[in-house]
């Protein structure tokens, strides 16, 4: 069990908890030090931040962003920038709106392909939070078109499938850019998802101001921890981790803190964003 633990999703986003279930449980497994990362809001870390200071826990702001890399999807966390800043919270709201619109057009396929949702439903789902595919998952499980939300992404949802469903382009460099230029660090997440030759993909996220790589992610085994690692160390980066938690119960899912991120790598973390960030903690 990790002492940290910088990937986590609530009901601000596409998580099924709240975030004080989230900083609550957090601290019931023994973690110390967190960041929420929600999709393209901040919305989250007030609630996230009260739980925190209660539970004792250090809360470090965070959020997930979505970029596009040529035919690659790239995710970046971005962790201790400005959260009160003007300027990234109109980017936040560019990019929720799109969620929007892409949301729309996903019912639309899915009702030309003999299962109509409501899109009112998908949004009474997601309620305040930023609206995602997960939420359409959960439609779909709703009215039994799906035994899960894992079949709704296999089937429907997930990449190259009839709804995988392109939103207005957000380049790398620009997400990047917009974190700095407002306090905050860069790094990638989850690299093996973004296909075979991620390493060439970190290369040249690297070359436009990303500052670290996931190395520490919830599933990864000793091999690929290790083969992280030497990247981030050949290109100079910093290495995170995180389990990625949504609570949307798929196969691959981890508890809070049920990563292999060892406890003096997490001390490193926690020290880089000390020193390289505005806002090492949530105020």
């Amino acid at each position: 069990m990790a002492i940290g633990d910088f990937h986590l999703h609530s009901t601000a986003s596409d998580g099924v908890q709240t975030p004080s279930w989230v900083i609550g449980t957090a601290f019931a497994r023994g973690v110390q030090v967190l960041a929420l990362s929600d999709h393209d809001t901040t919305a989250g870390l007030d609630e996230a931040a009260a739980a925190a200071k209660e539970a004792g826990l250090r809360l470090i702001p965070g959020l997930e962003l979505s970029t596009d890399l040529g035919k690659a999807d790239v995710h970046l966390l971005a962790y201790g920038f400005d959260r009160t800043s003007k300027p990234l919270q109109d980017f936040l709201q560019w990019q929720r709106d799109g969620r929007i619109g892409r949301t729309r057009r996903i019912v639309e396929i899915l009702a030309e392909q003999g299962m109509p949702l409501d899109v009112a439903r998908v949004f009474e789902i997601a309620g305040e939070a930023t609206v995602g595919r997960p939420h359409v998952a959960r439609a779909l499980l709703e009215k039994g078109y799906v035994a899960s939300v894992q079949e709704a992404f296999d089937l429907w949802l997930g990449n190259g499938k009839p709804g995988d469903v392109d939103r207005p382009k957000l380049e790398p460099a620009d997400a990047i850019r917009v974190v700095h230029e407002n306090g905050g660090v860069v790094f990638v997440a989850h690299p093996v998802f973004i296909g075979e030759d991620y390493a060439a993909a970190i290369e040249q996220l690297r070359a436009w101001g990303a500052d670290g790589i996931e190395t520490y992610y919830k599933h990864y085994d000793p091999a690929t921890v290790a083969a992280h690692a030497a990247l981030a160390a050949r290109l100079g980066m910093a290495a995170s981790g995180g389990s990625d938690y949504h609570g949307l119960g798929n196969p691959d899912d981890r508890e809070i803190g049920d990563i292999p991120f060892p406890d003096e790598r997490v001390v490193e973390f926690v020290s880089f964003i000390e020193q390289n960030t505005a806002c090492p903690e949530v105020q």
